[in-house]
């Protein structure tokens, strides 16, 4: 049973500078994960001297997703070639730039949506195929892919869809995104696919959408949560996926301070 007092603070942010990793160092974050578009690949390599120089560790990267407003086109679950080879010509040198970088954990949404309950089972088996070629490229590259859990008419959108995923290749593992469940309860998550969380994306909802809240401004339970983490030895970290508007982000640090005592 692990203890959430020791799991590591962090937050996603869009931009891999130096700047940026100092401004999440001064806030007394532990780690970051980036969820933007790379803008100087030089950077790619300065990665490890910034870590050591601030102290702060890239925990994983947010691989790109449908609604970015950069580029048209990131879906895995595409069963246009085009597509395909639009988000693979997107993704594929991220995921090289990481593994140069030593950023281990890759978050990946598994679709797009809306998808009508009739078409469900044609795109589950495009993204099972379509992950397990991006799950190659991420081992070959010394990273692990994770699979996002999503809401809504998303593909992944409770434990049975995770768990398939899982079970159809044993080299994914999921990010848990807390504010993402509206079929199914945490516990219920929790307990059939627990031991594939490596990762999260922490923020507070009101089971009604996502909201991406602070933790504790919505309806999730955070001390059952926390205990049911601690279970299953999860070992962190909390990846604060919420963006306080107005607030420092000293806010996280404290808020994640205050999780930990409940």
């Amino acid at each position: 049973m692990t203890d959430r007092k020791l799991w590591k603070t962090g937050i996603s942010i869009r931009t891999l500078s130096e700047a940026e990793m100092k401004k999440v160092a001064d806030a007394g974050l532990d780690l970051m994960e980036i969820h933007g578009n790379i803008d100087d690949p030089a950077n790619w390599e300065k990665v490890p001297e910034w870590e050591k120089k601030y102290g702060i560790k890239i925990w994983s990267f947010h691989l790109p997703f449908k609604w970015w407003r950069e580029r048209p086109y990131a879906d895995p679950t595409s069963d246009d070639p085009e597509i395909w080879q639009e988000t693979l010509d997107w993704m594929v040198p991220i995921i090289e730039g990481c593994g140069k970088a030593g950023i281990k954990y890759m978050v990946i949404h598994p679709s797009r949506e809306p998808f009508a309950e009739e078409d469900r089972e044609k795109y589950m088996q495009i993204a099972i195929d379509h992950l397990k070629i991006l799950s190659d490229i991420c081992k070959k590259n010394g990273c692990i892919l994770c699979v996002e859990n999503l809401p809504r008419t998303c593909l992944g959108r409770d434990s049975d869809e995770m768990l398939r995923f899982m079970e159809t290749n044993p080299d994914l593992r999921i990010c848990f995104d807390t504010n993402h469940l509206l079929r199914g309860s945490h516990e219920d998550f929790i307990n059939k696919v627990g031991k594939y969380i490596v990762t999260t994306h922490i923020s507070d909802y009101d089971f009604v959408d996502e909201r991406h809240w602070l933790p504790m401004q919505g309806q999730i339970d955070w001390k059952k949560l926390q205990e049911m983490l601690e279970a299953i030895d999860f070992p962190g970290p909390f990846m604060y996926e919420a963006w306080p508007k107005g607030e420092a982000w000293e806010i996280v640090k404290q808020n994640h301070d205050a999780l930990k005592e409940l």
